[in-house]
């Protein structure tokens, strides 16, 4: 089904993606929190709303997680026959970290403003997905980023979604990706992280590796620290000194046009093919300093 759901790209584009979809319904019910901004003639309807989580749930797959554009329909063994010789991981649709978390924050959100729909539904897929958070959860307390470089990015959602679901900030789960994250901050207070952790599947020994150039400064960039800060702050983290100097880091790098430059590539799909967002520069350090703000100041 699409009806409700949103694309990657514009409504023309027709197909929805999971995230896509959740990402959608977490704005609108944002903005329909102000009326200041979204008068009640400028509301979209509860009906349109229920058919994006129509979408959502649709889109839940029986491993308890959720893939980008379809349900996963086939196994893991498929990628012996990948014919790319480029790109990994591609041969069928698997559930990510990403999508997984960004549909459990979603259904959570949507579960406060309208309650009585789907209700048992909706409530046992955020608790499937919450199990299924927890399941794809490294030892190291680190979640695999498949969309964004990389372990700062994922371990970010991975912490929002369990938080969704209803997880302690006490739990071990949640401890551990703190620790993770605490783990990797640099001396200057930022966190960088190379695209070969993609690659690889592992977080480079010195954060960067050796063919990361121009990423910031000193091994840290504005994109991965705001992950991190996200990341910290969403999981509640109580080492508010690590929190400070990461976002003395972000302030310290925001040039005097309010911008941030544009640093190494910090996008990334099939583990192998970088991307540049040259929105990210700008965008995920302001969410970091804004969500600073509303919690401690």
């Amino acid at each position: 089904i699409s009806k409700g759901g949103w694309p990657f790209s514009t409504a023309a584009h027709g197909w929805p993606i999971s995230d896509c979809t959740a990402e959608g319904l977490k704005g609108v019910l944002a903005l329909h929190k102000s009326a200041s901004l979204v008068s009640s003639s400028m509301r979209i309807s509860d009906e349109r709303l229920q058919d994006a989580v129509n979408v959502i749930l649709s889109y839940h797959n029986e491993d308890g997680g959720w893939a980008t554009y379809e349900n996963n329909r086939g196994y893991g063994w498929y990628e012996m026959l990948n014919p790319s010789e480029v790109f990994g991981d591609i041969m069928i649709d698997y559930s990510y970290v990403e999508c997984s978390s960004a549909c459990v924050t979603a259904l959570a959100h949507f579960a406060k403003d309208q309650p009585n729909h789907r209700t048992v539904e909706v409530e046992n897929a955020i608790k499937a997905g919450g199990a299924f958070l927890k399941s794809i959860q490294r030892s190291d307390g680190s979640w695999y980023g498949s969309w964004g470089v990389c372990f700062t990015y994922g371990t970010w959602f991975g912490i929002e979604g369990l938080m969704a679901a209803g997880e302690s900030k006490n739990s071990p789960a949640i401890q551990k990706s703190l620790e993770f994250i605490l783990s990797k901050q640099n001396p200057n207070g930022g966190w960088g992280e190379s695209y070969l952790a993609c690659v690889n599947k592992a977080y480079p020994a010195d954060g960067t590796g050796n063919n990361c150039p121009g990423l910031g400064e000193d091994n840290s960039g504005v994109v991965n620290t705001a992950w991190a800060l996200l990341g910290l702050m969403a999981g509640e983290c109580e080492n508010r000194q690590a929190i400070d100097r990461g976002v003395k880091f972000l302030m310290h790098r925001q040039m005097a046009t309010g911008d941030w430059d544009q640093e190494a590539i910090t996008g990334v799909f099939n583990r192998s093919c970088g991307i540049t967002y040259t929105a990210y520069r700008n965008v995920f350090p302001i969410w970091a300093l804004l969500r600073y703000r509303n919690i401690y100041e």
